[in-house]
């Protein structure tokens, strides 16, 4: 395992202190003997009852708790073939010590009850990975639990309750919806639009689209959803290597722009962005791949799980709305790349299982 330094540091530091951690939390995976203190003030309190604790490493989560012990920032990215190693061997540790994709929801809630924001938007996009991005303190690594696809990812970001119903319930009554496809036809959209009215949701072609029919429209403590286009189509199949880079400057720029669009609206604003998933990239993965040869033919649908629980070493069993999968490690797949296949998504990975949690607050 590569070492780095800065979380090296923080390792050593653990023998003494019980460290207060703030930075990128992946760092957390590559420690060893270290559990987090669920509680700070809890854990103050102990240390001045009489009864002893258990001697062992620990760190604090929490950035706002008062805390008397040193604290330390690590800002590093992990490289994510460790990562993606990390992920497989300690699942429901990163779980712990992550946000995950169905905390959106409540971290959008907290915000929104703290701070009172004008319009508040939540911007979901069709596959984007947290390691497309450049390395950004602003950019925070956000875990899809289960599996890395389309129609999961999507409903445990608009999570239950809805975050259009939280918010309807904190007096965001103006309300506005975008989407690609029509929900009177589409299950997934008509599940991510559940909570809104009928004319509350649009159905675009276009994000310039969604901009024009908010900038027509006076907000006044308004929720905005919008759903992004993202990669999620280019790596399924394009002809000739896809524009990654351009395609993930437009979602930036989208989202600066809608940025911009909501300001002129209200004072203070409040943005998250996100996404359904990651991608596992062909040239991430290619000469290193291995193919397994132990499965039955109506187990080899999608390149990245397998359908039900099927118990293998290159495998994690999950269950995700209400149906059991299997999913594959890095870099095992149920087969190889198609010629015009640039991407495939649905186990885990650092690819495929973190996706960039931005939060914009003006």
């Amino acid at each position: 395992m590569p070492t780095y330094q800065g979380i090296r540091a923080f390792s050593q530091l653990l023998d003494s202190f019980p460290v207060g951690f703030t930075g990128n939390r992946l760092n957390l995976l590559l420690l060893d003997d270290a559990e987090a203190i669920p509680d700070g003030l809890g854990f103050l309190r102990q240390l001045d009852d009489l009864s002893l604790l258990d001697e062992r490493r620990e760190y604090l989560l929490d950035e706002d708790a008062p805390w008397p012990f040193p604290r330390m920032c690590v800002e590093e990215r992990p490289d994510p073939w460790v990562i993606s190693e990390r992920l497989f061997e300690r699942f429901e540790e990163a779980g712990r010590v992550l946000t995950r994709q169905r905390d959106v929801a409540e971290v959008i809630d907290r915000r929104v009850r703290q701070d009172r924001p004008g319009v508040v938007a939540l911007v979901i996009v069709d596959g984007l990975s947290y390691y497309d991005l450049p390395v950004d303190p602003g950019i925070q690594p956000c875990l899809v639990e289960g599996i890395t696809a389309t129609e999961y990812g999507y409903r445990q970001v608009v999570g239950k309750p809805a975050v259009s119903r939280r918010l309807f319930a904190l007096g965001y009554a103006q309300q506005m919806g975008f989407t690609y496809f029509p929900p009177e036809t589409n299950d997934l959209a008509a599940d991510l639009h559940a909570t809104f009215g009928a004319s509350q949701i649009t159905r675009v072609r276009s994000f310039d689209e969604a901009l024009r029919a908010i900038r027509g429209t006076r907000l006044a403590r308004a929720f905005v959803q919008i759903t992004l286009a993202g990669l999620d189509q280019i790596c399924h199949s394009h002809f000739d290597q896809p524009p990654r880079e351009h395609y993930v400057q437009r979602v930036m720029s989208n989202y600066h722009r809608l940025i911009e669009c909501l300001s002129e609206q209200a004072e203070h604003i409040l943005v998250v962005l996100t996404a359904d998933h990651g991608i596992l990239w062909r040239e991430d993965l290619e000469g290193k791949q291995q193919i397994v040869d132990d499965l039955f033919r109506e187990d080899l649908r999608s390149p990245r799980y397998v359908k039900g629980s099927v118990l293998r070493p290159y495998g994690r069993c999950c269950r995700s709305e209400g149906q059991n999968h299997t999913l594959l490690r890095v870099p095992w797949m149920t087969r190889n790349f198609r010629n015009n296949e640039w991407g495939v998504h649905g186990g885990i990975s650092a690819w495929e299982s973190l996706v960039p949690l931005m939060v914009y607050q003006s």
